[in-house]
């Protein structure tokens, strides 16, 4: 189901058009981020969605859009009473106190204010990606074209459709599995000085300091698949959290999962702990790593 469906709907409700596309826009694009274990990035989509989505509840109610839009105030004036006294409760009240917790999990993390130190997880983004998705529900039932709509099932589907929760990962990368071949000596030159592994795990080695905080995170992954391969950490283990890698790194676990989005090599999946490469794409990684610091 493509959202161009949706869009369809809102706007035949008049709603406000730019206000829409940019609302779908972000939604799209924070169930993408989701996919791929970008949170940072994901919580600041959730934040514009928000913002675009007072604008769209602003003009819905009579009043005008806004290029700076203050969330909090909005919220308060609907729970007040001074806004919105002839909306449907479950705008007014309910919808409201959504919008609220929502766009608070994207301000009170590291996604739009780097100085709090207080890193997205995957939690905070499913909460809010799923609140978004029940906004945009609502939004599709009370302000779209529905009431006017030939085939009621047809836009209660459409709802089913927006609300079904996010996965974590491409479907697709099941087919990445298997046993794939990759140049061990290669892999042992690249990671000489930089990571050491024992029956503990994988360490930093010396020289890991002289790379980038990129070339880092690349080394201790490679590190941790050559740690598979050599038997002393299980292939159920070879992944680890962002909060893993910033101990050993030189930059925040925010940063970490800006580095993951940024090296295709990388995956992420909660089944093998975390952050990864993979052994199809060891290679690919080993050459980013040694063209680096070569």
């Amino acid at each position: 189901m493509s959202l161009e469906r949706i869009r369809e709907e809102l706007l035949e409700g008049r709603l406000h058009e730019e206000s829409v596309d940019r609302l779908l826009n972000h939604y799209q694009s924070m169930q993408s981020r989701m996919a791929k274990g970008e949170y940072v990035e994901a919580g600041a989509h959730i934040g514009n969605f928000c913002e675009n989505l007072v604008n769209i509840l602003r003009e819905a109610m009579g009043d005008e859009a806004q290029s700076h839009v203050k969330v909090g105030h909005f919220v308060d004036n609907c729970l007040d009473g001074n806004l919105a006294d002839d909306e449907p409760d479950s705008i007014r009240l309910t919808l409201t106190r959504v919008l609220s917790a929502a766009y608070d999990i994207r301000n009170s993390r590291d996604s739009v204010h780097m100085n709090l130190q207080i890193p997205v997880n995957h939690a905070d983004t499913q909460a809010g990606i799923a609140m978004c998705s029940w906004m945009l529900a609502e939004v599709l039932r009370v302000y779209g074209d529905g009431d006017e709509a030939d085939d009621m099932d047809e836009i209660g589907g459409l709802i089913e459709e927006i609300t079904q929760p996010v996965e974590d990962g491409n479907p697709l990368s099941k087919l990445e599995t298997g046993d794939i071949a990759f140049d061990r000596a290669k892999m042992a030159d690249a990671l000489d000085g930089l990571v050491q592994i024992d029956d503990e795990g994988v360490h930093p080695d010396t020289q890991l300091t002289e790379l980038d905080s990129d070339e880092q995170v690349l080394a201790l992954m490679l590190g941790r698949q050559a740690a598979v391969d050599l038997g002393n950490i299980d292939s159920s283990e070879v992944g680890e959290t962002a909060t893993w890698f910033a101990e050993y790194v030189t930059v925040g676990s925010s940063a970490v999962g800006n580095i993951t989005g940024r090296q295709d090599s990388i995956r992420n999946d909660s089944d093998v702990g975390g952050y990864y490469i993979p052994e199809f794409r060891v290679e690919e990684a080993l050459t980013v790593l040694t063209e680096d610091t070569g």
